[in-house]
């Protein structure tokens, strides 16, 4: 009797152990193997234009809501923040050749500019420098 009560117990544990196991699926979808065929054109066709880079010195991204622009700068080499104060910047900017205000922030909103087209000049100083190391211009049209 004891002999069954024993097999019984191990029985139960093996049967618990194993269905605790994680039964992961295959995944379902199928990968197809594509022939990729490189023809080497020697220079015969000319390149005509200019490629813009994203990790130019100073990037300028723009958008248009209403009579407010929103602008993203990134300035490689200069910091924003008020921990960095070796690389610390800011930008002035111009509004149709007019200095409106010093931003020491990357992402700011120009509010309320009255309509048709402006002329915004971004120029980025380093520390206490009144000199710019870095500008952008670009023109805006408000409807």
């Amino acid at each position: 009797m004891k002999y069954f009560a024993y097999l019984y117990i191990i029985s139960s544990m093996l049967l618990t152990v194993s269905g605790c196991h994680r039964d992961k699926p295959k995944p379902e979808t199928k990968i197809v193997a594509q022939h990729i065929h490189f023809t080497n054109l020697n220079n015969e066709i000319p390149v005509i234009g200019t490629a813009a880079t994203i990790h130019s010195r100073f990037f300028v991204k723009h958008q248009v809501t209403g009579k407010d622009v929103l602008i993203e700068c990134i300035v490689n080499g200069v910091s924003f923040r008020e921990s960095n104060s070796s690389d610390k910047g800011k930008i002035i900017l111009y509004i149709d050749g007019k200095k409106r205000e010093e931003i020491s922030t990357a992402a700011f909103i120009v509010k309320d500019l009255s309509s048709g087209t402006h002329r915004l000049k971004l120029e980025v100083v380093k520390g206490n420098n009144s000199s710019p190391i870095m500008n952008k211009e670009l023109y805006v049209t408000i409807p």
